[in-house]
């Protein structure tokens, strides 16, 4: 049984694609080449930032065709890379890195806060509070509020001040990391995996079908 299709517009171009399909998908499924913008295509690497009109809207909204499921009568464009400044900068030569956030990155202090980036954010992050948290000293709740930031680049090519939001908090993340001593945990894996400790383990682990593979996760999480 053939699948419900469904009309949406890429570019202004009218094509019809199978319903429940993402934007990404549904791109492959019409033939387009796409140079640009397909990456993990699970959501997480943020490579396919898109804009779309709904249909009978007139709010733009942005997000993520890999994530985003085609609907009838959608209006779609793939955005394309938009240049950000990236500062330049090596963390481990910095003593304290979080000081020099405003003259690693003097933009910050010319955000007013108006919110064009959080209504851009694919990810739901109220980008506008988190530059407020960072210009008020608020490091360590700015950052817990960027954790699921995919870098996809959508709150800078929104900004009227040519702010970069994304690269301003990954520095303050990296900047904080930096500063606190490595958990003694992480340490101690790191030395089990290079000494190559679950090899065997791993080994083991390749070679189970996919009911024992079931029956072995299930095993692990009763005994966790």
């Amino acid at each position: 049984m053939s699948k419900k299709l469904v009309s949406i517009y890429i570019e202004g171009r009218k094509i019809k694609v199978p319903e429940g399909y993402t934007v990404i998908e549904a791109l492959w499924d019409t033939g387009h080449d796409i140079k640009r913008g397909v990456g993990c295509l699970s959501g997480l690497c943020g490579a396919c930032a898109i804009a779309y009109l709904e249909k009978g809207s007139k709010r733009v909204r942005f997000g993520l065709g890999c994530q985003t499921i085609v609907k009838e009568g959608m209006n779609i464009t793939v955005m394309p890379f938009f240049p950000s400044r990236t500062a330049n900068y090596i963390i481990s030569e910095m003593g304290k890195p979080i000081e020099k956030l405003r003259e690693i990155y003097p933009e910050l202090d010319t955000c007013k806060n108006c919110g064009f980036c959080t209504i851009a954010c694919p990810e739901w992050i109220n980008v506008s509070k988190v530059m407020k948290l960072l210009k008020e000293g608020k490091y360590e709740e700015a950052t817990e509020m960027m954790l699921d930031c995919i870098l996809c680049g959508l709150c800078a090519s929104r900004c009227p001040y040519g702010i970069a939001p994304q690269f301003i908090s990954l520095f303050v993340q990296r900047a904080i990391s930096h500063e606190k001593p490595f958990p003694e945990n992480l340490k101690k894996r790191l030395k089990e995996i290079e000494e190559m400790k679950y090899d065997e383990e791993w080994g083991r682990i390749l070679q189970m079908s996919d009911e024992e593979l079931v029956e072995f996760c299930k095993r692990i999480r009763e005994e966790a």
